[in-house]
């Protein structure tokens, strides 16, 4: 039996994220992603079983890089107004260093060829937003409302945040259109004064 080539795996994966991303599930047909990668069909489904096997792995993969990008450096701040700013901005960081994994992200986060598995195992790396926001609604820092819909929102705007920003390759303009975001985000979570 063959060893597994962690090279071969990661080009595969790398290939799938680029094509799935610019021609959709059905427009990718695994056939394809061997050729790019530069490996034969059989090879790829030594590594994956079916083409549904290599989206879970490419959506658990990706889910799981951007939370833990999300939560870099949370723990050094206090309050929750200033995690969000903090979690906001190593979001839109990501985000614009990796448009095809945030695009892939977006474009299978509902999408029936993602398992309801890998699904799940996806949205539980992102758990510690829901305590980061009940601790700032215990605080009195963040309006009592659902947190599941509170992240529906910021999900929407951080995205909306991070297109806008890949607009400009101006640093100090991305800079301040990401904080402007940001602030406009906060004003609508926090508790009115």
């Amino acid at each position: 039996m063959r060893e597994p080539s962690p090279e071969k795996q990661e080009a595969i994966l790398n290939t799938a994220l680029t094509l799935f991303t610019e021609r959709g599930f059905f427009g990718t047909p695994t056939s394809l992603i061997s050729k790019k990668a530069g490996v034969a069909t059989g090879t790829l489904f030594f590594y994956f079983r079916t083409k549904e096997d290599l989206i879970d792995t490419l959506y658990r993969r990706v889910k799981s890089e951007a939370a833990r990008e999300m939560c870099r450096g949370l723990d050094k701040e206090k309050t929750a107004k200033d995690k969000l700013r903090r979690l906001g901005k190593n979001a839109a960081g990501w985000g614009i260093r990796n448009p095809a994994k945030l695009k892939f992200m977006e474009q299978f986060a509902h999408s029936p060829f993602v398992s309801t598995n890998a699904h799940e195992e996806g949205m539980s790396h992102f758990l510690f937003l829901e305590d980061l926001v009940r601790d700032g609604i215990r605080n009195g820092e963040i309006r009592d409302v659902d947190p599941s819909g509170l992240f529906c929102i910021m999900a929407s705007a951080l995205s909306g945040l991070i297109a806008h920003a890949l607009l400009t390759d101006d640093p100090a303009e991305r800079e301040k259109i990401i904080g402007n975001g940001l602030d406009f985000i906060w004003y609508g979570m926090k508790v009115e004064e």
